[in-house]
């Protein structure tokens, strides 16, 4: 073995020992409670159901509740989120319920895009994060009101 293929076979090494036990240690650490985000879904159909199940298979997220007015996306959603941690997490119909969760900290708005202002809105305006999948807004005047609230509170 010449000296550039020993060089370039030790840094790789070198490399990947680094940034392989960095990922496992990230991974396999306990996470406690104080540094779990709880989070609620408004509209668990579709991109929705793909969001909660991921954020359920991370260690450092819980999948409180689930909303949506058509209570059909309740099970596969609920299914999914429940492999993913282990627990169920609660359902609504009624995204005001998230709201009034104390326990909740982010709201993952995952609804069509003229659902996304007022709960938007009203999420900033009891302290809550708000997650909105794109676009933000129905139109200009809404995304200004959603820019507003969030500098706001």
């Amino acid at each position: 073995m010449d000296r550039r293929r020993f060089l370039l076979t030790t840094a790789r090494s070198a490399l990947s020992m680094t940034f392989g036990s960095a990922v496992l240690n990230s991974k396999t650490r306990a996470v406690s409670a104080n540094e779990k985000v709880i989070v609620g879904v408004m509209g668990p159909g579709g991109r929705g159901h793909y969001l909660a199940k991921e954020l359920a298979r991370r260690r450092d997220v819980q999948v409180a509740c689930l909303c949506d007015i058509d209570t059909r996306l309740f099970s596969e959603a609920v299914k999914s989120v429940a492999e993913g941690q282990g627990k169920e997490p609660k359902t609504t119909t009624d995204f005001r319920r998230i709201l009034d969760d104390k326990d909740i900290d982010v709201l993952f708005n995952v609804t069509p895009d003229h659902w996304h202002a007022l709960p938007t809105i009203m999420a900033c305006q009891v302290g809550k994060d708000v997650y909105v999948e794109k676009p933000a807004s129905h139109n200009l005047w809404e995304g200004r009101k959603m820019v507003e609230a969030a500098r706001k509170y």
